[in-house]
């Protein structure tokens, strides 16, 4: 007997296609936009196009049910012929790109060096064609087989904003890291990892406090911009994007990692290797053996390290960013961040350089990994070129904050760390007087060091610290004596030491009045 098929769940008729961008930040004479075609299946309610949020690539209403598991097999849309178009607030079109064209996996970015007006943009992506044989045959299959597709109808795919910032800006630039500095994500089992996968926006908690800091800081620096960047896989951007609205917190960009560039680059070292073996092999087998072993290695120490996306990204940031701006870096100490943005400092500077450079990210060894490539160390050579002919030898970093979790090393052990992988003497010969980093726990430390610095006063630490309350911090519930107890605990520079007392004798006198 044959079964009636269950309606219960809502039938994916179509397909969509859409550019999912994640906003971008420049300077007036040069910027840049990137994101990624991909298709998603939709159901006929999804066909209105005013139900769509072309800024973050999602039908209304699922902002609360979207997954990183539901988009990881998204389609991408193989070689799309895409155009830029950026409007200023009144919504007059201000610069139009030439052609785009983007990867095999859809993947594109556009370089604006038309001077462009300082302000907030929008910008939106336009799908003009494609340049693939293999996608084109695929669409055709579709529309012949669905009637009334919109697939074929849809021009213009994704949104964005796009923040401009004059060329003289002196301000603060704000990057931070997201696991376990901004979200309380369980990156320390295979099934805390695992289960980030399938967790919708809701599901995603703040580390307590930090949504309130990324909103104090930007209030008390002028509406300075805020990056995020991450080591979770670009299937991870529509959650992402969901989670950050959520918490209520304006973001210029956010970075995540394309892990099939890393895949592909194994499978195309490998095909390269077959047909041109005698290039392989030109200074013997030993050699060669030894190259390949040291590039698979790190290739795979890539995939769950941050090292070279991540200094990457903060130097290819660094080329768009005016020479007078400053930076706060914040991160964590589960994996390199500590490392990653004392080496950015030192290659800003001008420190390391050309074949040293290359030849020093080769060799590097951290936290017994090798996961620098020799094309990512060219790669991160390159970039650091670029800035030294752009911005000369300077560090732009204000301060740089490690939020120190109890599954890593101490403020102390993370510098000795940073001491033995630097070349001797490095790191006090250039941070003798000045910490490259501070290391504390969680908001409240990050807000008392930045009260220091001038960025924040003491009422901003104090509504910090009221956003804590009722939160769960390392499995503890963040109550009155929780607070009163662990901002004696906070590891502080010494000349913090004055506002800790101040801060604690505030908090006393509110929780007995």
């Amino acid at each position: 007997m044959s079964q009636e098929p269950n309606t219960s769940q809502p039938i994916i008729t179509d397909i969509k296609r859409i550019a999912v961008c994640g906003g971008s930040l420049g300077r007036e004479r040069r910027s840049y936009v990137r994101g990624q075609v991909v298709d998603v299946g939709i159901t006929d309610l999804m066909k209105a196009d005013g139900l769509w949020d072309l800024m973050t690539g999602l039908f209304k209403g699922d902002e609360t049910k979207i997954t990183p598991f539901l988009d990881f097999s998204l389609a991408p849309v193989r070689k799309p012929v895409l155009k830029l178009e950026v409007f200023d607030s009144s919504g007059k079109l201000i610069y139009t790109s030439g052609k785009i064209k983007a990867d095999e996996d859809g993947f594109f970015s556009c370089e604006i060096r038309d001077k462009l007006p300082v302000g907030f943009h929008d910008f939106q992506v336009v799908l003009e064609g494609l340049d693939s044989f293999r996608q084109y045959s695929k669409d055709l299959a579709h529309l012949n087989a669905t009637e009334d597709s919109i697939l074929g109808k849809t021009t213009i795919v994704g949104k964005g904003k796009l923040r401009i910032l004059p060329e003289d800006y002196q301000g603060i630039v704000v990057t931070s890291d997201i696991d376990q500095t901004y979200l309380a994500t369980d990156i320390h089992s295979g099934k805390g990892k695992f289960s980030a996968l399938f967790e919708t926006p809701n599901q995603k908690q703040a580390l307590p406090g930090m949504p309130e800091l990324y909103r104090e800081l930007r209030i008390a620096t002028n509406n300075s911009p805020l990056a995020f960047i991450s080591a979770s896989p670009h299937f991870f951007r529509r959650t992402m994007l969901a989670t950050i609205a959520k918490d209520n917190i304006q973001i210029e960009s956010l970075h995540l990692k394309y892990l099939e560039g890393t895949i592909k680059g194994v499978f195309d070292k490998v095909i390269d290797t077959i047909f041109n073996p005698l290039e392989f092999l030109q200074n013997g087998f030993k050699p060669a053996w030894s190259r390949t072993k040291k590039f698979l290695g790190a290739s795979y120490q890539s995939l769950f390290d941050q090292m070279s996306y991540k200094l990457s990204i903060l130097l290819y940031d660094r080329i768009y960013l005016p020479t007078q701006s400053k930076e706060i870096l914040l991160g964590d100490n589960t994996e390199s961040d500590f490392m990653i943005f004392t080496l950015y400092q030192l290659i800003c500077m001008g420190k390391i350089t050309g074949d040293e450079l290359e030849e020093y990210l080769y060799k590097l060894n951290f936290l017994g990994r090798d996961a620098i490539t020799r094309d990512a160390a060219k790669k991160i050579r390159l970039y650091a070129e670029e800035i030294q002919r752009i911005h000369g030898p300077k560090n732009p970093v204000a301060l740089t904050m490690i939020n120190r979790t109890s599954h890593g090393p101490s403020e102390a052990d993370m510098i000795q760390k940073v001491k033995e992988a630097l070349p001797d003497g490095m790191y006090e010969s250039e941070f003798g007087k000045k910490q490259a980093f501070y290391g504390t726990e969680g908001a409240m430390g990050m807000a008392l060091i930045l009260e220091q610095y001038n960025f924040l006063d003491t009422n901003q630490i104090l509504s910090v610290i009221a956003g804590m309350i009722g939160k769960v911090w390392e499995g503890k519930l963040v109550d009155e004596s929780f607070l009163l107890g662990k901002i004696d605990e906070l590891t502080l520079p010494k000349e913090v030491e004055t506002t800790r007392q101040k801060i604690k004798e505030s908090l006393a006198s509110a929780f007995t009045s």
